[in-house]
């Protein structure tokens, strides 16, 4: 008797290699299992259209399905218990979606932080800089005219209202490379009532506050430190990698009739999402991006920025405004009208999903006419296995097999030359796998792909088979090989020559795999700084260069 889990990995090895008709039976056995996954997860509900819930849990699976495939290694056991691992997690998380949907409720809006003032050193300075931080950022509130006054329990703050009090003040007032004592902190939550609620009452004994922020971290940290979650901590203080506020709680819990005041606990700070490197580097790829409007760029680098406490300071960004003129970054795309950009971002989003999906794409390719209006290329629907997307010279394009060719070749479109994509799906509604076919970059079985490599390959994105080709540069023409081929060329020789004035030169020999059609137009481009040495190649040039001398009549 065959062993199912053999001819499974059997199945997933064939897939890697191209086969199509291995994906299809793959694809057949586990569309029927992950189907009765959902139906073992539905009986016992009480609801009014279990097909519905069906159809919702079974693309959930298959997300969870696709997951495993691409992660599991073939030589490292039974697919099925892996995938179930995946596939019922997913079912899991879009339950949880049906039946409780209710969530954490949104930051209030109407808040805004802006970054003015520098704190100092000087325990009573620093305290009166809080303070104005403090009241700035609340400000906006108040001068809209929104109330700042406190409840009618004028002072009484619940435990919950005080937790929620003390988190928000250390995301304001503390980073990673920036702490406050429990003292400091109870003051600024003074400061912060006063601020927010105009509220001066006095704060809670240090007993109840050391309490509740023992209780906070035990909450919201790992229980026990190790090297390995050292990453999961929200909140830092002083000896956080010891047991001892544990510790402290325990023994208060198993100890509940002894008096013990509660821990102190110093050098609190909060790990905000995103370190200085890393808003650094978002803000500045916003900035620069060509595919936000201004308006988008100030309000997705101001969303940023209030994500990190007062003390981060970005150079793109004062406040709620740009430090330099969006306008002046310009791209290949920043002309168009938001009309295009908002296609071409839904085009992005649509593929995408796809790809994550192992899904096939139905579409239109375009073009632009004598008087601007952009229609279909040609009248055929276009059928797609996306396998990749990249960006390519300003341009992004997505990479697959078209089934509408007779050699199902793997092609490459322009995303913004698109329309009409939608993820194809067959008479029952359920979305058409893609097919697969021997390229090295299947986006399947953690397969390895180069893209930087295969852009090398297919010089301006031409599609014909990359071969091998030798090019004759000067020894200080290696930046314009960079900026085409990456580090993918190999210097094989050099040669002294000389030019035509009499002066010996020495040239270098590389060799570039890539495309020789496009390496035609590519050296032409360049003229007299490159010199194709592979003679086929060196006929078309030459082929080209006699056509251009008759249209231009030289």
């Amino acid at each position: 008797m065959k062993n199912p889990t053999d001819q499974t990995n059997k199945l997933i090895e064939r897939i890697k290699r191209g086969d199509n008709d291995a994906w299809e039976e793959l694809y057949r056995q586990y569309e029927k299992y992950i189907h009765s996954r959902a139906w073992n997860r539905i009986n016992g509900l009480d609801v009014s259209d279990p097909k519905a819930i069906e159809e919702e849990l079974f693309a959930a699976g298959w997300i969870g399905f696709v997951c495993a495939l691409k992660n599991h290694d073939t030589e490292k056991g039974n697919f099925t218990t892996y995938a179930t691992y995946y596939i019922d997690g997913e079912m899991s998380k879009q339950l949880d979606f049906e039946f409780n949907s209710t969530g954490l409720t949104d930051k209030p809006k109407g808040s805004s932080v802006t970054r003015v003032y520098a704190p100092t050193d000087d325990k009573d300075g620093k305290m009166a800089v809080f303070e104005a931080m403090l009241f700035r950022i609340f400000a906006k509130s108040a001068d809209s005219g929104m109330s700042v006054s406190a409840p009618e329990d004028f002072g009484d703050y619940t435990a919950e209202r005080r937790t929620l009090q003390i988190l928000d003040v250390l995301k304001l007032m503390t980073d990673e490379q920036h702490s406050l004592s429990c003292e400091e902190l109870q003051g600024l939550l003074s400061l912060y009532r006063k601020a927010r609620y105009a509220n001066d009452t006095s704060i809670e004994t240090s007993n109840t506050f050391n309490k509740s922020m023992g209780e906070i971290l035990l909450e919201v940290n790992p229980e026990k430190h190790t090297d390995e979650n050292d990453g999961d901590y929200r909140i830092k203080y002083d000896e956080y990698d010891t047991d001892y506020l544990s510790n402290k709680v325990k023994m208060k819990k198993d100890n509940p009739n002894k008096v013990e005041l509660a821990p102190v606990i110093n050098g609190l700070r909060y790990i905000h999402d995103f370190d200085y490197e890393s808003l650094d580097k978002l803000i500045q790829l916003i900035s620069f991006s060509d595919m936000f409007s201004n308006e988008e760029k100030t309000r997705l680098t101001t969303k940023l920025v209030a994500t990190a406490s007062v003390y981060y300071s970005s150079p793109f960004v004062a406040g709620n405004a740009l430090k330099f003129n969006p306008s002046a970054i310009h791209g290949r795309f920043a002309a168009r009208n938001g009309t295009d950009r908002k296609q071409l971002t839904e085009n992005i989003k649509t593929i995408q999903q796809a790809i994550n999906n192992l899904a096939q794409i139905r579409f239109k390719f375009n073009r632009y006419t004598a008087d601007h209006k952009f229609v279909p290329k040609y009248d055929r629907e276009n059928i797609l296995s996306p396998y990749h997307m990249v960006v390519y010279h300003d341009n992004y394009y997505v990479i697959g097999l078209n089934q509408a060719w007779g050699d199902k070749r793997v092609l490459h479109y322009r995303v913004d030359l698109m329309s009409d994509i939608e993820i194809a799906k067959d008479g029952e509604g359920k979305i058409i796998p893609i097919e697969v076919t021997a390229f090295d970059g299947l986006p399947i079985c953690n397969a390895y792909w180069d893209p930087e490599k295969y852009m090398a390959e297919h010089i301006n994105m031409a599609f014909d088979e990359p071969r091998e080709i030798k090019i004759k540069i000067e020894e200080t023409g290696y930046t314009l090989i960079h900026d085409w081929f990456g580090d993918h060329y190999e210097k094989i020789d050099s040669v002294t020559e000389s030019d035509n004035d009499g002066n010996e030169k020495t040239y270098d020999i590389v060799t570039v795999k890539t495309s020789p059609y496009m390496i035609v137009h590519w050296a032409m481009q360049y003229g007299t700084a490159v010199e194709i040495l592979d003679e086929e190649i060196r006929k078309e040039i030459r082929k080209e260069l006699k056509e251009m001398g008759n249209e231009y009549s030289l």
